[in-house]
């Protein structure tokens, strides 16, 4: 049996990136660069390090980056005798207050009155509009950089990030491969009787076996044919046994394979019989906002004019939608239209009042691009979500997910 091979980036692929940021950073005017992971979802500071420390990155014009993180167990892996062929990318790791470490690290390099880019001082991924950076932490930073001049360039960074190499698109396949395997895996044990908890285990089973981690919120999952939501199993919190799949259900998850700090997204739909009718015709108003995605994400189109394109279908229909049709990945933060319809989606009273989440940040697309297609349409409290991975080639588009695109169907 031939090994499997497990793609990884290159200090080739570490040059190149470094030499676009420092590409940016004179187009911005900055001198320095303040690249914020921690625990956020996209973990930003993997970019320039391809390493996570939970911490921050603080990346020079002219000289070699420094790698912040907030405790030495994060830095004291490198240090066991397995670990002695990998080519860590940044050498100087401080451990410590991350306000602290920032001040330090631009003092001692003599930028304390220079134009300084900020990333992640605000947000545009799932949960984090409103950034990431602490306010003790980022108190600490202005009182002790008095005359520094901070800009945020976050949604500009996140920018540069998307337009992906040939080998970097090596491990975006990778990952979009185990996630169709885990779509394969789910739909083999999705029957009747069967305990979402043990769906959910599957799926992350074929995810990690294939050296995959998962991303916040990890795996989504809906079950039922009246379910309209769309957030991680209850029991995952609260505890408590889970849902048992009954005849007619419709099992659907959002799974976010995640390799070499390569996110992709599948959204699989496997329909137990008897279907109910209203999921086959959500499902072909879903089907048609792909293929309308598809015939649009071409190269020097507009995101937010292919985001239109997969919302047609949905419009004409008159159904609502209550996640994006589209967002770009690695990372996740140019979004598609939200809640189109937003009047009709259940559940609206003086305390709950939906609307609609126009986009506002557009960009135009470029071959190496990845998007997650993932068009649900929705009535009363049904839904039917599909999709996966979708990259912009250099004249069509390439799928890197085929099984759930469509709804599957099981007795």
């Amino acid at each position: 049996m031939t090994a499997k091979s497990y793609p990884m980036l290159s200090l080739a692929a570490r040059d190149l990136r470094w030499q676009r940021t420092r590409v940016f950073m004179q187009e911005k005017d900055i001198e320095c660069l303040l690249v914020f992971g921690l625990k956020g979802r996209e973990r930003y500071e993997g970019y320039l390090a391809n390493e996570i420390l939970d911490g921050v990155v603080v990346f020079f014009a002219d000289r070699d980056p420094v790698h912040l993180t907030w405790t030495h167990h994060r830095y004291t892996r490198r240090l066991a005798a397995n670990m002695r062929d990998v080519h860590f990318w940044i050498d100087d790791v401080r451990i410590g207050p991350f306000g602290r470490g920032v001040v330090d690290a631009i003092t001692e390099s003599g930028l304390t009155s220079s134009r300084i880019g900020v990333v992640s001082l605000t947000g545009s991924s799932a949960g984090e509009m409103e950034g990431l950076i602490t306010y003790m932490m980022w108190d600490y930073v202005l009182k002790n950089l008095p005359a520094a001049e901070f800009e945020d360039v976050s949604l500009a960074f996140a920018q540069t990030m998307l337009p992906k190499t040939p080998q970097e698109l090596e491990l975006v396949r990778f990952s979009a491969q185990a996630a169709e395997e885990a779509c394969q895996t789910m739909l083999e044990i999705t029957r009747p009787g069967v305990r979402e908890a043990e769906i959910y285990a599957a799926i992350v089973e074929v995810l990690h076996r294939n050296s995959c981690v998962t991303t916040y919120p990890h795996v989504i999952m809906s079950v039922g044919a009246d379910d309209p939501g769309w957030a991680p199993p209850h029991w995952t919190y609260a505890g408590g046994p889970s849902r048992i799949v009954q005849p007619g259900d419709l099992v659907q998850a959002e799974i976010m394979s995640c390799y070499g700090g390569f996110e992709t997204q599948v959204q699989m739909s496997v329909a137990v019989e008897p279907v109910p009718q209203v999921l086959h015709m959500l499902h072909d108003v879903a089907l048609d906002c792909y293929d309308a995605g598809l015939a649009a994400l071409r190269p020097g189109t507009a995101f937010l004019d292919a985001a239109r394109a997969m919302s047609e279908p949905l419009l004409k229909a008159d159904l609502y939608n209550m996640t994006p049709l589209v967002h770009s990945l690695a990372p996740a933060a140019f979004v598609g239209h939200i809640a189109l319809n937003a009047v009709q989606i259940p559940g609206q009273d003086a305390n709950r009042v939906f609307h609609t989440i126009e986009p506002t940040q557009d960009l135009e697309l470029v071959p190496g691009m990845t998007f997650a297609f993932e068009p649900n349409a929705c009535t009363g409290q049904h839904r039917v979500n599909i999709g996966g991975t979708v990259v912009v080639g250099e004249s069509e588009p390439e799928e890197f997910n085929t099984l759930p695109c469509r709804m599957s169907i099981v007795s």
